[in-house]
């Protein structure tokens, strides 16, 4: 499916006496920080334990040869959570750190079981914000601390959510909070005057282009499912200039402007592609409330967000599939824009 392309008109409420003002003065160096999707490998065994170690080694060369400050990534660093697929894909982030580029890591459906994973995950990335030292805050609730968490950089402040099990329950996996439970401290991040801009991450979409499953529920019919829930987080956004959400769970790489179920607020989300084997294609139903602007299918790809001063400018790079050999693929500028933060 080739997504229709629309002129638009976008008029946007000024909400200046809502934002906070950042009383620190704007950086004046450029800076620029990496996004990854789903690395899940189909191999469990050694040495890829679940987890696609030589499309990574080829994107963080990739970080490291843009110079990145940090990298993201949003979800499905493994196939199934275990110590050894976690520890591996921490083993593969050792360039990184080495070129002084910090990673930061948020869980996926693939990474999520109960408490014993989370564990898994915590040890093979300690340190995560808001952890005692990691920095930086996590939602004031039971288990929450480095999963989901906030942190600050040269202005930006990037907010990661988990909604996957966190808490043991008995009979089942684990309790995840929503939304609604982290809602309240996202609005106090983003009140905070301490950054410029803001951007929201997760590995649900708020509307998935393969999966029907999102960020606010797991029905896979009806994607306006806990519609107040929906209205109050795109409310959120909008009211505090947070114009991107990045997700991954589609491995598919798609930009569109999504409103909010009651079209009071609008987004724009970037599904961030996949950076392994697996890829899916779109599939109906779409929903008139998004309006797509470029997408690219079975490609394995990444972005890169550049800072100066006011100005953001985020491109997304792509290849061919690969990965069950090292391999040095040949990358191309396929999507690129920009935005001027306020």
């Amino acid at each position: 499916m080739q997504p229709t392309r629309r002129l638009f008109l976008h008029v946007s409420l000024a909400v200046c006496t809502l934002l906070p003002l950042y009383s620190v003065a704007a950086e004046n160096n450029s800076w620029s920080f990496g996004i990854i999707a789903d690395t899940q490998w189909k191999d469990m065994e050694a040495p890829f334990y679940g987890t696609s170690i030589h499309v990574i080694d080829a994107i963080n060369a990739e970080m490291i040869r843009h110079k990145v400050d940090l990298v993201i990534q949003v979800g499905d660093l493994v196939d199934k959570p275990s110590a050894a697929g976690f520890q591996m894909r921490a083993a593969h982030n050792k360039a990184l750190g080495k070129a002084g580029i910090r990673f930061y890591p948020v869980r996926g459906n693939h990474d999520s079981k109960g408490e014993a994973e989370v564990a898994q995950f915590k040890l093979a990335f300690p340190g995560l914000p808001g952890t005692p030292e990691g920095g930086g805050s996590s939602p004031d609730l039971p288990g929450a601390a480095g999963l989901t968490y906030s942190f600050t950089h040269k202005g930006g402040k990037f907010i990661c959510l988990d909604t996957f099990p966190i808490i043991a329950r008995e009979g089942k996996n684990g309790k995840a909070y929503t939304v609604s439970d982290y809602l309240p401290w996202i609005e106090a991040e983003l009140k905070k005057n301490d950054h410029r801009f803001a951007f929201v991450f997760a590995h649900k979409n708020l509307l998935g282009q393969s999966h029907k499953d999102n960020l606010f529920s797991s029905d896979k019919e009806n994607q306006d499912s806990n519609p107040e829930m929906q209205n109050s987080f795109f409310a959120c956004l909008q009211r505090y200039g947070v114009k991107y959400f990045f997700s991954g769970h589609d491995h598919i790489y798609n930009r569109s402007k999504i409103k909010s179920p009651d079209g009071k607020s609008e987004i724009t989300q970037l599904i961030c592609g996949s950076a392994a084997h697996k890829f899916y294609s779109p599939k109906e139903p779409f929903l008139e409330r998004e309006t797509p602007i470029f997408q690219e299918v079975k490609h394995v790809g990444f972005i890169i967000a550049r800072v100066k001063d006011n100005q953001v400018n985020f491109e997304y790079y792509s290849t061919k599939p690969f990965g069950e050999e090292p391999k040095k693929p040949k990358w191309k500028l396929t999507d690129s824009f920009s935005f001027t933060t306020n």
